[in-house]
């Protein structure tokens, strides 16, 4: 069961001109992803926060849109009648359709709520239980209908940093009988580490860093919640389904797990100014050295000089940053999943 967490310590020496040209350290630290062995980058700097963004004018202009209530049941596309003869498919006030622009063989859309516009203090639990329940549904009508569709991600881009171009809140659900890139990478690394091993990452990795503590955030009924070693984005959340590999498998309960804790990180966030997210569920049937897992990371926040997070680092070397410890990162979170 030994997982190992290897990691590099970088050092930059110089005359700082903010400091009165005395000399100065500024250190970076790599890190070695023990399952995919990716590298990610800790720098220890970064701009100061320039409060919270007044969305109201963003807002203003952009209501009435076409998933607002008045508008999603009459100018939304609807299922085929193999899929869901009844068209859409709703859950309280969350509503699934077709989406307009796929981007795979099956590309779907669940609007959350009624409300044009919800800052990130305020998605409930509830929100994102009905959105689910809406977007697993989809799912499990769908793979009735294809059994080849095995590849299955739940995702949500707020706002446009996050790379959504509709304001109101909404998820996103792609299905494909071929994996995305990060997909076959978990599949090709689970798959060997559970040859080597004899048991599964997932499994090993949760007890490793419930025992020591600097990374493990809490517990919700079979839903383990932890910040990664080496995050692959801003602030990375983890989470990962005992039992399960795929959405279809899930009960209420454990739907209720995963909305606590994402609404839980999305508190967090607001206090820390942030304002825009990605999170992505990656959902695998018939795959079983891989478990359900769950990333959520924040994206520079809207503000009047916007700032991109991704840099040459990132697109052009494949080499992920981020500005805060995980351990820091995982003490900080912490009170707000209690």
């Amino acid at each position: 069961m030994e997982i190992k967490f290897e990691r590099y310590h970088l050092q930059s020496d110089f005359y700082s001109s903010l400091n009165g040209f005395q000399l100065v350290s500024v250190p970076t630290e790599v890190r070695i992803d023990p399952l995919t062995k990716r590298r990610s980058r800790i720098i220890t700097w970064s701009l100061p926060t320039k409060g919270k963004f007044d969305f109201s004018q963003m807002v203003e202009e952009s209501k009435g849109c076409i998933f607002c209530p008045e508008n999603v049941l009459q100018k939304t596309p609807k299922f085929i009648k193999e899929i869901a003869p009844e068209g859409r498919i709703s859950i309280g006030k969350a509503v699934g359709f077709p989406n307009l622009f796929p981007a795979g063989t099956y590309g779907s859309v669940v609007v959350l709520c009624e409300e044009h516009f919800l800052n990130l203090h305020q998605f409930t639990v509830q929100i994102y239980e009905e959105g689910f329940s809406v977007a697993i549904e989809i799912i499990r009508k769908t793979m009735n209908y294809d059994p080849n569709a095995r590849f299955w991600q739940i995702c949500q881009n707020f706002l446009l940093p996050g790379g959504s171009s509709i304001l109101h809140p909404h998820l996103q659900v792609i299905g494909d009988p071929i994996p995305t890139n990060e997909m076959e990478y978990l599949i090709d690394a689970c798959t060997s580490y559970s040859e080597r091993k004899r048991s599964l990452y997932w499994s090993d990795l949760v007890q490793t860093e419930e025992k020591f503590g600097e990374r493990y955030i809490a517990t919700f009924g079979k839903v383990h919640w932890f910040v990664s070693f080496a995050p692959i984005g801003f602030n990375e959340i983890c989470a990962v389904v005992e039992g399960h590999s795929s959405l279809t498998t899930l009960d209420q309960e454990e739907i209720s797990s995963l909305a606590r804790g994402i609404v839980s990180t999305l508190r967090y966030y607001y206090d820390k100014d942030l304002n825009s997210f990605n999170f992505a569920i990656y959902s695998i049937s018939e795959e079983d050295s891989h478990q359900l897992l769950l990333r959520i990371i924040s994206r520079t926040p809207i503000q009047p000089y916007y700032l991109n997070d991704w840099t040459s680092f990132e697109v052009l070397q494949s080499e992920l940053t981020t500005n805060i410890y995980p351990e820091v990162l995982c003490r900080e979170i912490r009170p707000y999943f209690s």
